[in-house]
C-alpha cells in the first residue's frame, strides 16, 4: 500500500480531532514569520498538505495570496468551513498540477514527513518547478529516524507512517532537488501527543 495514502486514511479518521488541538496552536508562527518575511507582499503562497487550513488562514490573515491542497478529504472539508474565504484543493505533493513558476512561496508544515524517503527528491523537484524565479520555501518537519511506521497519539489503537529526518539529511534532499539553504534551526517542542518534540525549520530558495 501507498504509505502516504496510508497517512492520508488516519487524518480522514482524526480530522475533527486535529483541528480541536492544533487549529489555534502558534508554536510555529515565529518561524512562519521569518519565512514571510523573505516574500514580497501579498506573494502568491501554496500551503502544501494544508490540512484544516490553520496556517492559509494564519498567512491569509497576514495579508498574502494562499490556497492549500491536501490529500485528505475530511480535512479539506474542515479548511472549508473554518476558511471560507480560503481557496482548497484536492491534490498530490508528490504530482502537483499548477505550471511552472506559479508560485512565490511555499509553505510544507509537517506534510513532507509523510513521504516515503524515496520519494522525498522527486517530490521536491516538483516544488522547485512550481516556484517562481528566487521563490523560496519553508520545510518544517520533525527530528528522528526515516521511514517509520508509528503510533497515531491522537487515535488509540492506529498506525501511521513518518519520515523523520535530521538537519543535514533535509538540507542534502532540499541542495539535491536544487534548492539553496537560506535558515535551518533545530527547535525542542514540549508538546504532548506529538510524534517528535524536536522540530526542524528549513527555508529553502530557488
Amino acid at each position: 500500500m501507498d504509505k502516504n495514502k496510508l497517512s492520508v486514511n488516519i487524518y480522514n479518521k482524526i480530522a475533527a480531532i486535529y483541528t480541536n488541538k492544533y487549529f489555534d496552536d502558534l508554536v510555529s508562527s515565529p518561524f512562519i514569520d521569518k519565512f514571510l518575511d523573505v516574500l514580497s507582499k501579498k506573494a502568491r503562497i501554496l500551503d502544501v498538505g494544508c490540512g484544516p487550513g490553520n496556517f492559509t488562514k494564519y498567512m491569509m490573515d497576514k495579508d498574502f495570496r494562499v490556497e492549500g491542497i491536501d490529500l485528505s478529504v475530511k480535512m479539506l472539508k474542515i479548511a472549508r468551513q473554518k476558511v471560507p474565504g480560503g481557496k482548497f484543493k484536492l491534490m498530490d505533493m508528490r504530482k502537483l498540477d499548477y505550471l511552472d513558476s506559479s508560485f512565490d512561496g511555499l509553505l510544507v508544515a509537517f506534510s513532507l514527513i509523510h513521504i516515503p524517503s524515496q520519494e522525498v527528491v522527486q517530490t521536491l523537484k516538483g516544488f522547485y518547478k512550481v516556484l517562481k524565479p528566487k521563490g523560496k520555501l519553508l520545510v518544517i518537519t520533525q527530528a528522528g529516524e526515516p521511514d517509520r511506521i508509528v503510533d497515531q497519539p491522537l487515535l488509540e489503537g492506529e498506525k501511521i507512517f513518518i519520515n523523520f529526518f535530521t538537519r543535514n539529511r533535509l538540507a542534502k534532499f532540499l541542495t539535491g532537488a536544487g534548492f539553496k539553504i537560506i535558515y535551518q534551526k533545530e527547535k525542542q517542542q514540549d508538546q504532548t501527543e506529538a510524534f517528535s518534540n524536536r522540530v526542524i525549520y528549513t527555508i529553502g530558495g530557488k
